[in-house]
């Protein structure tokens, strides 16, 4: 039997687990507390974006009420500000509330909006692969891109889409790659 430390690490270890505040004030720990067994999708954004932003988050709260029957509180929804010095957890609540999430919702599963420290957004992004190799795009928030990132951590299963894709080849896509049962992952009552 491989000791603990002989196991073989996952994607998912190498997320940074930094202290950050959600819409509602709470503080969460990303890996510890977010990417803990679930299915998760992952996006970045901010609040005063008019560019993606707004598309991206349409697009994920259409997939959380398409998902919410068959993954329930089985699935997370994460949105990490590339702007945490304007984004506090109230200006996350306001922006949320436009998508549905400024409140938990029977039926659908959590979805954080999140800031912390310069610092600690940084590392997560970078751990997480939303960065750009040129600082200067890196550093400017209006030219993140607009993907979704999701897996199903225990599986050890990620991907990551264009969040302007037709919803049917998202929805599709984030089944097969998060599904934790036959019915989730292909749409057929196991």
């Amino acid at each position: 039997m491989p000791t603990a430390a002989a196991r073989r690490l996952l994607i998912a270890d190498r997320y940074a687990d930094v202290h950050l505040t959600n819409q509602f004030g709470q503080p969460v720990r990303f890996r510890t507390d977010l990417v803990n067994g679930r299915a998760m999708l992952i996006n970045t954004m901010y609040t005063t974006c008019q560019g993606t932003c707004p598309g991206t988050s349409a697009q994920l709260q259409a997939l959380r009420d398409e998902l919410a029957p068959l993954f329930g509180r089985t699935m997370v929804i994460a949105s990490i500000s590339v702007d945490p010095e304007r984004d506090s957890p109230a200006a996350l609540r306001e922006f949320a509330a436009g998508y549905g999430a400024d409140r938990p919702r029977d039926g659908l599963c959590d979805w954080h909006f999140l800031t912390g420290t310069r610092g600690a957004i940084d590392e997560l992004r970078r751990s997480l692969g939303f960065f750009d190799l040129d600082p200067r795009v890196d550093a400017d928030p209006k030219r993140h891109a607009a993907t979704i990132l999701f897996g199903k951590p225990p599986a050890d299963r990620w991907a990551t889409l264009p969040a302007g894709l037709r919803r049917p080849l998202l929805v599709e896509t984030i089944r097969r790659v998060c599904g934790f049962t036959f019915e989730q992952r292909y749409g057929i009552p196991g």
